[in-house]
């Protein structure tokens, strides 16, 4: 074999070396993370495991050192981690308590993955119940990403549904609205967060807007769960309006529900959606559903 083509061959295999390991290893080494977890997973007891889950993954600031040019490949594992970490829990015991540092690290990564923060603040909101997590992470990718009209429009969602802040999601509409590319209706959720119209029908379409607006699977699971729950809160306020009206006019509490639609106070007794009863309780309405199955789909 001539020198130059032993020379040329070398010169290749050391830019494959200088360009590709460093990618082979950080994959690797997440791999080996991962089944670390898994280990964890199989060996210790619940409450261990929860604490230690992703005790491994280090922050966002470390990771994006280590990763060197290759933050977008390795954000990209990262979000695979993500979905499986929120499916595993989902579906498991509905505890997310490292969600917004799996978020965190992968929006440090790539501050320009829009998807990560849509996903990440959505589900921080309503299954981690933390939607200030959701609303911080949100408005860091509003700084890094300021044309893009989805974030502020997110953090709108937010503030309008679970916060009740809704001169600040009026403002983050208005923001959403004048933004490249909003969605037409995003507009005319403006004046109904100004009137704090807090109405369950607007409620409904914005979740239906957002259903029919995305691509993600566990997102759209997600938004199945809200509208159920968004009947059963619906049938519940309705239920209760009626006992409110018959105590001011009766001068009495309802013996019943069913005394309700005798004497015209209901038409109908509204749907439960999980398939429980409505009772009357200390002229409060309740459901049989308990808590823990109001989440599910």
């Amino acid at each position: 074999m001539e020198y130059a083509e032993v020379t040329s061959r070398i010169s290749r295999t050391s830019v494959w070396a200088i360009t590709i390991l460093p990618v082979v290893l950080i994959i690797w080494g997440f791999i080996g993370v991962y089944l670390l977890q898994l280990a964890i997973d199989s060996s210790v007891r619940r409450p261990e495991r929860v604490m230690q889950e992703l005790a491994y993954f280090p922050s966002g600031v470390a990771l994006k050192e280590l990763a060197i040019e290759y933050h977008e490949l390795v954000a990209d594992f990262i979000w695979l981690t993500a979905i499986d970490y929120y499916g595993r829990h989902q579906e498991t015991d509905r505890r997310y308590e490292y969600l917004g540092h799996i978020f965190g690290i992968l929006t440090t990564l790539d501050p320009r993955f829009i998807g990560a923060y849509h996903f990440g603040a959505i589900t921080l909101a309503w299954d981690a119940h933390k939607p200030d997590e959701a609303l911080k992470l949100l408005y860091r990718g509003m700084k890094a990403n300021p044309l893009n009209w989805r974030l502020p429009f997110d953090a709108g969602f937010i503030n309008y549904l679970l916060i009740g802040d809704y001169e600040s999601a009026a403002r983050l509409f208005r923001i959403a609205a004048n933004l490249p590319n909003a969605w037409s209706v995003v507009e005319r959720w403006v004046p109904y967060a100004t009137a704090r119209s807090g109405d369950f029908a607007t409620a409904r379409q914005m979740w239906k807007e957002l259903y029919y607006n995305t691509e993600n699977r566990k997102l759209k699971e997600l938004i199945v769960r809200q509208l159920k729950w968004l009947k059963l809160e619906e049938s519940l306020a309705e239920i209760q309006s009626a006992v409110d009206k018959f105590i001011e006019q009766e001068k009495r509490a309802p013996a019943s529900i069913q005394e309700l639609l005798q004497k015209r106070y209901l038409k109908q007794i509204p749907e439960e959606p999980y398939g429980g009863k409505f009772f009357l309780d200390s002229n409060r309405v309740r459901t049989t559903t308990p808590p823990s199955r109001r989440g599910e789909g």
